[in-house]
């Protein structure tokens, strides 16, 4: 009965609902819930929009700074193949071409201190600046096609480019397509690079880059002599002659003659040994002491104890050797570029193989040639850097033949070093260097520095969200020694 009556009683409050001031309450609490709610989408969607417009404009600041460096790294290209062999004859290697004086901004200014051998100008104003350089333009074959004039400025913080050809070749035909309007025509419009540009600043480095200094690290300790042991007992790798200039078999010196290599010519078919059949010639470099045991020393051995090298990762180093000619009558004359295989480079102590990680190279080989002429010494010379650290290698040189004669031929490495080289520094003074009141020291300039900052999602005046990129841009071709 007490059951009955207590269940009556919470009916009859139930079906009374909510009072007015409940429901007041209750929609307060809602329309807080509400309001947080929306402030932090809105906010949320703000601080989406503010880094897409930051992240879109880095990304085409660091486009366009891109774009940018690609041209001015070309800056004062003035080398050219042509068609044709050198003056002196086929013996002597391709035909190249005379400079254009056009690659130059004013060389034959009658007044000392205007004359002007450099490749570039530029002039700025409140972090704008107008960049002018001058380049050749080749064809597919390397061959010289005509000298462009490129600029680069801004109008109304938009970015430009444009571009106009100097001089070109006889019977030269510029397509309508062309990005460069041809010699003497009207200036096309100029290509829209980017918008909303804040600071387009281009400073040149400060004349004359600090020379350079080496440190060996092959033959250490600053010594002079080497020594180049065969690799042997591998069925790819044959044998033959290593020795010093007075004949000492495996011998050192300045100077280590190679001869006796194996060739690749099969004389009775009159074509070259099928790829399993194919020999090569590999030698590694170490300090010139004497190495224990009889006949051919152990390579890996050798190299280990008296060759061992370590390349320090984005370090920049520097192979170089001289190869003499070797004299009249000597059949390494006969060598042929792009059929017989003459190359220096690294291999890993252990493996004998290339330095590699996950299966890539680190680094490939350099390839040379025997000179072909007595001009000069023959000197060789090879600079690179590693993208990370690189731990027992020795230093190896590669020789595959295949003409008929040349394995017959002697080949002399002469004064082999290993160096590391200091990294070039440039000085970007502020104010920078004043390039049209030194216009004489122009041409000793070597490095370019862009700034280049971009603006998006700018609304009734307001900043907007900005992308930055600040990059040297190395020029070692302006002027005319280079």
């Amino acid at each position: 009965m007490n059951c009955i009556r207590h269940c009556e009683r919470s009916a009859a409050i139930h079906k009374e609902g909510f009072t007015l001031m409940e429901l007041l309450v209750y929609m307060a609490i809602v329309g807080i819930i509400v309001v947080i709610a929306g402030e932090a989408f809105s906010n949320s969607t703000k601080f989406r929009v503010r880094t897409d417009n930051m992240i879109r404009a880095t990304q085409e600041a660091e486009n366009v700074a891109m774009l940018f460096k690609e041209d001015a790294a070309q800056l004062g290209a003035k080398s050219s193949r042509e068609s044709g062999d050198a003056t002196s004859g086929a013996e002597y290697g391709v035909q190249f071409s005379a400079v254009n004086p056009n690659v130059y901004m004013d060389p034959n200014n009658l007044d000392a201190d205007q004359k002007d051998s450099s490749s570039f100008t530029i002039t700025s104003t409140d972090g704008m600046s107008d960049v002018t350089f001058r380049r050749l333009r080749y064809d597919e074959n390397g061959y010289y096609e005509a000298v462009e004039e490129i600029r680069w400025f801004v109008e109304n913080n938009v970015l430009k480019r444009s571009c106009k050809l100097l001089a070109k070749k006889t019977g030269l035909v510029v397509a309508n397509d062309d990005p460069c309007s041809d010699v003497g025509a009207t200036e096309k419009t100029p290509v829209e690079m980017a918008t909303s540009v804040d600071s387009f600043y281009v400073v040149p480095a400060t004349p004359g880059v600090t020379d350079e200094t080496t440190q060996q690290i092959f033959p250490p300790n600053n010594a002079t002599e080497f020594r180049l042991i065969p690799r042997t007992g591998e069925m790819q790798y044959a044998s033959f002659k290593t020795a010093s200039p007075t004949g000492t078999l495996y011998g050192g010196g300045t100077s280590v003659v190679v001869s006796e290599f194996a060739s690749n010519f099969n004389v009775a078919t009159e074509d070259v040994f099928d790829s399993p059949n194919q020999k090569l010639n590999q030698a590694f470099a170490i300090k010139n002491e004497t190495v224990p045991g009889a006949g051919a020393p152990v390579w890996s051995n050798s190299c280990s104890s008296y060759g061992n090298l370590t390349l320090e990762a984005n370090q920049e180093y520097e192979i170089s050797f001289k190869i003499p000619y070797p004299g009249d009558g000597d059949k390494s004359l006969v060598f042929v570029p792009g059929k017989d295989h003459m190359s220096v480079g690294f291999r890993k102590i252990g493996t004998g193989d290339f330095p590699r990680q996950n299966g890539k190279k680190l680094i490939d080989d350099f390839l040379f040639f025997p000179p072909l002429d007595t001009r000069g010494n023959g000197f060789r010379t090879m600079r690179f850097s590693v993208p990370q650290q690189i731990t027992d290698v020795c230093l190896a040189f590669t020789f595959a033949l295949y003409s008929p004669l040349v394995s017959e031929g002697r080949i002399s490495i002469q004064d082999l070093r290993v160096k590391k080289v200091a990294t070039a520094t440039y000085t970007f003074d502020d104010p920078p260097f004043n390039t049209e009141a030194n216009k004489k020291l122009k041409k000793n300039i070597k490095a370019l520095q862009l700034l280049l900052k971009v603006s998006r999602g700018k609304k009734n005046g307001g900043p907007g969200e900005t992308g930055r990129v600040l990059i040297a841009v190395p020029i070692p071709s302006n002027g005319p020694r280079d």
